[in-house]
């Protein structure tokens, strides 16, 4: 038995699972604790906790924690002379032309940095050594300050890193230490303080959350560890998780792209571009090879962060986002979001802003009658009130401000989707798009149509996509250590040695996780000389012997043509980082076969009347849970299930699977 629990904004999805049978619910949220909402869950599908072999958490602690700025009070220890590096920074421009932007404040201010005299040199040798009278003045200088948590990173110590063990030993265990030559061993100084500094900020209340979790699920009876979703992809045991979790900043999300990547798998799709709209967000990542692309670049509210993460897009467009009005007139919809509480204005429970699902639910796409996680019933003359107000500063009626809430959100998913694909290489139309989340498939069609895309695939249970994800996750450690060189200077038997010693070292913490080793898989950052950024690239099976070296660089200039347009395969190629990563045996996403359909007919429950185009057309509106294989209908239509409702265009025809997904294409395509 596998328990999945994603923690969204609005809703908090719940997937068990046993062989063949699953069973899902769907509850509010609990912002303040989000361990409430995760036992409202438990209770709500009367589970017991003893017979779990696994339980697995995508989690927004750490996310939130920096986007709302309320971590724990850090002091940074730092080489002489760069106590301002936080500050200052990569010193680029995100907004070029706009006169008043402001950069994020740093998470440790310059006075609460303390410079320790010592330096290790590029070559990593010791040019000015850290005497025993500099280390009692800087531990000095930290306890003074009184922190909550202690960020070291010293110039050069992914070279060397004496001096960052020194003084980390010389702070003892007062408040919790994080060295970067432990979190992030590798070159360019900014970043990886940066990383450090927000691991340090988020590290006392993720391990305040894991342990308060963990306790109130013992007493329910839980023998197994928690397992935490990271946002590279696999898990981290409680213990990882709450020594690291800047590893899992995009844990939640994560667990739907790799939710979306096992789904397609299992039906052999393979090329997919995974659309997850929630209450507050779209996330939306593209899978190639039956895995999410991941990157080293990642950023949570203004803040750099250099870990391996899904390359995930996310943008302020979901099911609770309000619409409103600019100072130009023209109407816009999120950032700000109704939450899970109040909600929607149609939730009845106080809500009076206009949002994306009030506006689904008045122009008939969203059924009153689909009590949303089964429990949320829907009022559409709430929702009716709500657009009127906001048409009334438009000057337009109800429908046409639901209308244009639409439109507007569907737009903004669109560049989102865009983002993902054609600004990577990518060409759309070669991708099926998985729409999920509790959202997503009501907007499938409008996404499909403007990028092209030949196929949708609508999982079972896709509203909470997200935590079967998570029952599919396998645990995963990661290493990475720079070795700056270009590749025709080096040899395979000095690469080998540094992947071999990273493997020993991943699967150290490995064991640390009581998980069985499946796969390994070695990498190498690579660049052309004089670039500022790499591409990581696969390594197993190109550096056997020396010769094969140039295996490795031609697979980087055939990553480079493919993202860049481009290939300069004279110019001579950099490594910059080496990197191995371990993971456990990857378990099926649970899917489990249903009956055969006895027709689409027996599947209908009713007609609605929807609004398209300026026009009131009724639909047929069919029990997803009474569709069969073989099944299949032409729409318009509307799908309904407890976690999610799917909206088929006209243009659109569904065939109903053997294991329940919703295959839609185009009709005359």
């Amino acid at each position: 038995m596998r328990l999945g629990v994603d923690v969204g904004g609005t809703f908090t999805d719940v997937a068990w699972a046993d062989g063949d049978e699953v069973r899902i619910a769907k509850v509010a949220s609990t912002p303040g604790d989000q361990s409430e909402g995760i036992l409202d869950g438990i209770d709500q599908l009367e589970l017991d906790l003893a017979l779990l072999e696994r339980f697995v958490h995508g989690t927004t602690v750490a996310t939130n924690t920096a986007l709302e700025r309320d971590g724990a009070d850090v002091v940074l220890v730092t080489t002489a002379g760069f106590r301002d590096l936080l500050e200052i920074g990569r010193q680029d421009r995100p907004s070029l032309y706009d006169l008043t932007a402001q950069r994020p404040a740093p998470l440790v201010r310059a006075a609460r940095v303390v410079e320790a005299e010592e330096r290790i040199t590029a070559e990593g040798d010791v040019a000015v050594a850290l005497t025993d009278t500099e280390i009692d003045r800087v531990v000095r200088a930290v306890r003074d300050l009184e922190p909550e948590a202690v960020a070291i990173s010293l110039l050069f110590s992914f070279l060397d890193d004496r001096h960052e063990v020194a003084i980390a030993e010389a702070l003892g265990d007062d408040v919790p230490v994080f060295r970067s030559s432990a979190v992030l061993p590798v070159f360019r100084e900014f970043e990886r303080t940066s990383t450090t500094a927000l691991n340090a900020y988020l590290a006392p209340r993720m391990a305040r959350y894991l342990d308060r979790l963990s306790t109130r699920l013992s007493e329910r009876g839980l023998t197994r560890p928690v397992e935490v979703m990271r946002s590279g992809g696999g898990t981290y045991a409680t213990e990882l998780a709450a020594e690291l979790p800047v590893h899992t900043v995009l844990s939640g999300p994560a667990a739907g792209a790799w939710g979306a990547a096992a789904a397609g798998t299992a039906v052999g799709e393979s090329e997919l571009i995974a659309f997850d709209m929630g209450g507050t967000s779209t996330d939306v990542t593209l899978i190639t090879g039956g895995r999410p692309t991941t990157t080293a670049e990642g950023d949570v509210g203004g803040l750099p962060f250099a870990v391996r993460t899904t390359d995930i897009h996310t943008v302020g467009s979901g099911g609770g986002s309000i619409g409103w009005v600019d100072d130009g007139g023209a109407l816009r919809v999120g950032p700000r979001s109704a939450g899970a509480d109040p909600g929607p204005a149609c939730y009845g429970r106080g809500g009076t802003d206009a949002t994306v699902t009030d506006a689904n639910v008045l122009l008939g796409r969203l059924p009153a009658d689909a009590a949303l996680g089964g429990q949320v019933a829907l009022d559409p003359a709430l929702a009716e009130e709500a657009l009127a107000r906001l048409g009334e500063e438009l000057g337009l009626s109800a429908l046409d401000a639901a209308e244009g809430i639409v439109r507007v959100v569907e737009a903004q998913m669109v560049q989102a989707l865009r983002v993902v694909s054609v600004e990577k290489g990518q060409d759309p139309r070669r991708f099926t798009l998985v729409p999920f989340g509790g959202a997503g498939p009501l907007h499938q069609a409008a996404l499909a149509a403007e990028l092209g895309c030949e196929r949708v695939l609508v999982p079972p249970s896709s509203g909470v996509l997200s935590a079967l994800g998570l029952l599919a996750a396998p645990a995963a450690v990661d290493e990475v250590r720079t070795r700056l060189a270009p590749v025709d200077t080096l040899s395979a038997e000095d690469l080998v040695a540094v992947w071999d010693d990273l493997e020993g070292t991943a699967r150290d913490r490995f064991e640390q996780q009581g998980a069985e080793v499946a796969r390994v898989t070695r990498s190498a950052d690579l660049r052309y000389r004089g670039q500022a950024f790499e591409l990581e690239v696969e390594a197993d099976g190109a550096v056997d012997d020396a010769p094969r070296l140039g295996e490795l660089a031609d697979r980087f200039h055939g990553r480079h043509e493919e993202r860049y347009g481009y290939a300069q395969r004279d110019e001579t190629v950099e490594l910059v980082n080496l990197r191995a990563r371990v993971e456990g045996p990857e378990e099926d996403l649970p899917l489990p076969r249903v009956a055969d359909g006895r027709g689409a007919d027996a599947a209908r429950i009713g007609r609605a009347p929807v609004h398209l185009d300026g026009d009131e057309v009724d639909v047929p509106v069919y029990d997803r849970r009474e569709l069969g294989a073989g099944d299949g209908f032409a729409g318009p239509a509307i799908v309904v299930a407890v976690d999610t409702t799917c909206f088929v265009s006209p243009d659109q025809t569904v065939e109903v699977d053997d294991v329940g997904n919703l295959l839609v294409s185009w009709r005359d395509r």
